[in-house]
């Protein structure tokens, strides 16, 4: 019994204890100037990626959220096959002969934290600006009714 109260005497303490947890919209795993020196680092090997800017975009027809649309989902398949070539650049920054204490692993791993992180950016606005014109769509007749997909559909799993 006494082994039962001292066990959750100091379990309560526990969160006290416990450093504050950051608030997830200020948590990044890299610091931005990290970011930018993988980016540089790996530009050669896998290059650079060319970010679209959904943010503040009004819809204006169908067709051109449609290439809206093309332009976000080239942008997923260059981020997906620039991960790729960052683990194929990591991976040989790890054979023999080659010094493990430098930072082109880290440096690299965070040019590609950047990547997902734009691809979730170009992903959410592109999103908030279909569902404008889809509702925008439901009010003004001149516009046909948009009842399509705003985000994404995932069909595989392999990241």
């Amino acid at each position: 019994m006494r082994l039962a109260i001292l066990i959750a005497s100091l379990l309560t303490a526990l969160p006290a204890m416990a450093e504050p947890v950051q608030a997830a919209g200020d948590y990044r795993t890299c610091a931005p100037e990290i970011s930018e020196m993988g980016r540089g680092l790996v530009a050669k090997t896998c290059g650079t990626l060319a970010v679209p800017d959904f943010s503040g975009v009004e819809f204006q027809s169908a067709g051109e959220m449609e290439d809206a649309r093309s332009l976000r989902d080239g942008f997923l398949l260059g981020v997906k096959v620039y991960g790729r070539c960052v683990s194929d650049f990591i991976t040989a920054q790890q054979q023999p002969g080659v010094s493990a204490d430098g930072a082109a692993a880290d440096q690299a791993a965070c040019a590609h934290a950047w990547a997902e992180d734009k691809a979730t950016d170009v992903i959410r606005s592109f999103g908030q600006a279909c569902i404008a014109y889809a509702n925008r769509s439901v009010m003004d007749m001149r516009l046909p009714v948009y009842e399509g997909q705003c985000y994404p559909v995932v069909e595989d799993t392999e990241g």
